[in-house]
């Protein structure tokens, strides 16, 4: 049971209330990219390529292809293919790989053996640290530097989803694994945090239904981690009746109450 003084609460509010939340360090597994030059001019570096950037940090699965240009072997001629990868540093939105990357001690950089060079995107801290992985072959960019491009745009998405329950259950059914499933789709490897807001409608006493609100909560979290998101960027706050995100009297079932709000916060 809840008083009456208790105020109205959408999923709207909630999430205005959530971009307040500090942001929370991401999972220690690092972003890291490889890519592939087909064809290399005669001298330094190579026409075009293509290159994966993968995401162990923030889900299993999580890639997105790229295109590069300016990059490919040292001083060599008929060279085929050239190949690199390492690490990417500063990268907090997929969108900010894309860009023109310049070699941090200069405008050119041509190394002999199986060295490696730093690059830096020319817009933002994007760095990536480049290993050559073609035996006795060292990296070359061009004059320009080296330009990466995704491949697919990352495109907008919804930030706030509603999961129902039926009455006095905390198993993810059916319907709501429907919904659950469009939040990893979405979000599962793109920068982002999952908020976890669990409510009950007004039938029974407060603290049980804080309690039952946990474990609403906790059910839709070991969904989204089980369908691969990192449990590192997934956080439940029970919220119980208070608030109902549909105000009514005490000791009214409806099921719009019953509910955990989703809320994803870039």
């Amino acid at each position: 049971m809840r008083s009456l003084a208790k105020v109205f609460m959408s999923p709207v509010l909630l999430l205005t209330m959530a971009q307040t939340i500090p942001a929370v360090a991401q999972t220690p597994d690092a972003p890291w990219v490889q890519m592939e030059s087909m064809s290399v001019n005669l001298g330094i570096g190579g026409q075009s390529g293509d290159g994966v950037l993968h995401l162990p940090n923030l889900g299993t699965n999580c890639t997105y292809p790229f295109k590069v240009s300016g990059f490919g072997g040292g001083i060599q001629i008929g060279v085929s293919k050239v190949s690199a990868s390492g690490p990417v540093a500063n990268l907090t939105r997929v969108a900010d790989l894309s860009g023109d990357y310049g070699a941090t001690e200069g405008e050119v950089t041509v190394l002999a053996g199986a060295g490696g060079s730093t690059m830096k995107n020319r817009s933002n801290d994007v760095v990536m640290n480049l290993k050559s992985e073609t035996e006795g072959l060292g990296l070359g960019f061009g004059a320009k530097g080296m330009k990466v491009k995704l491949v697919d745009q990352v495109v907008s998405a919804p930030r706030a989803y509603v999961v129902e329950f039926g009455f006095n259950k905390t198993w993810v059914n059916k319907d709501s694994r429907a919904v659950l499933d469009q939040v990893v789709s979405a979000w599962k490897c793109r920068y982002a945090n999952v908020w976890l807001f669990g409510h009950t409608d007004s039938v029974g006493k407060e603290d049980s239904n804080l309690e039952l609100a946990g474990k609403r909560a906790s059910a839709v979290r070991d969904y989204l981690i089980g369908a691969g998101i990192v449990p590192t960027r997934v956080f439940t706050e029970p919220k119980g009746e208070d608030p109902q995100l549909v105000q009514t009297a005490n000791n009214v079932r409806l099921r719009t109450n019953r509910a955990v709000v989703v809320v994803v916060q870039e």
